[in-house]
């Protein structure tokens, strides 16, 4: 059998609404939450960064990889030929393959060259890019670690709204309708407190002074609202 309803009841039904309030503004607003936000903040930062850097570099990442392709190419050629010369040949192909050779060689030292040339030219460019690099490196396992941190809370949170809201729910079972109502239009009207005991003659949910006049119409009347800030004085 439900308890009887008391005006009282709807101080216990605004703080287990203060409590599950608390706890989804937690959700979104805890200290983790704000870790993990500027973190991640910081990550999409680094992240725009090296793309800048990489859009002002395009024209270097593609003379490299054209270097590097030559390179490539120049060695498998070299290696080719020392195959062709541990092989028996003659003397006029022996003359051609180590020229060919020569020639390859010379070729290699140039674009191995080139490239450190390239590189040196794109030192400070691609420092800034390696640094960047260190630094998402760096931030992603903090990453991972809040937010396997902010899951584990958000789970406990949830137990925690779950909880109260089943009181909520079992308290509610006491409640008249028009109580209800009352409640919830309150609620939607932003009354900030809703239920409150009186202090002597002050209303406990706004705080304003009130008359013996006053004080007996708000006992008298059928939801004893504060005639200032609608809200409940018990």
């Amino acid at each position: 059998m439900n308890e009887p309803f008391l005006l009282s009841n709807l101080i216990e039904l605004q703080e287990l609404d203060n409590e599950i309030f608390k706890l989804i503004s937690q959700k979104s607003e805890g200290d983790t939450v704000v870790k993990l936000k500027s973190l991640e903040l910081d990550f999409k930062k680094l992240q725009k960064n090296k793309q800048n850097y990489e859009q002002d570099l395009q024209l270097y990442f593609d003379a490299k990889d054209h270097i590097e392709k030559n390179i490539i190419e120049s060695k498998l050629k070299i290696d080719t030929i020392n195959e062709k010369l541990g092989s028996n040949l003659d003397a006029s192909e022996l003359q051609n393959y180590n020229l060919q050779k020569q020639n390859f060689e010379k070729n290699l030292l140039d674009y191995e060259k080139s490239l450190i040339e390239l590189n040196d030219e794109n030192e400070e460019e691609l420092s800034s890019i390696n640094k960047t690099n260190q630094s998402l490196e760096e931030l992603k396992p903090n990453l991972i670690n809040l937010s396997k941190t902010l899951q584990a809370e958000w789970k406990d949170i949830d137990l925690g709204i779950g909880k109260f809201e089943n009181e909520k729910k079992l308290l509610l079972t006491s409640f008249p309708k028009e109580i209800i109502d009352l409640y919830d239009d309150l609620k939607s009207k932003g009354v900030e407190v809703i239920a409150a005991y009186k202090r002597e003659n002050q209303c406990g949910c706004c705080g304003v002074e009130l008359t013996s006049n006053e004080m007996y119409e708000i006992t008298n009347s059928s939801f004893q609202q504060c005639p200032y800030c609608m809200g409940v004085v018990i």
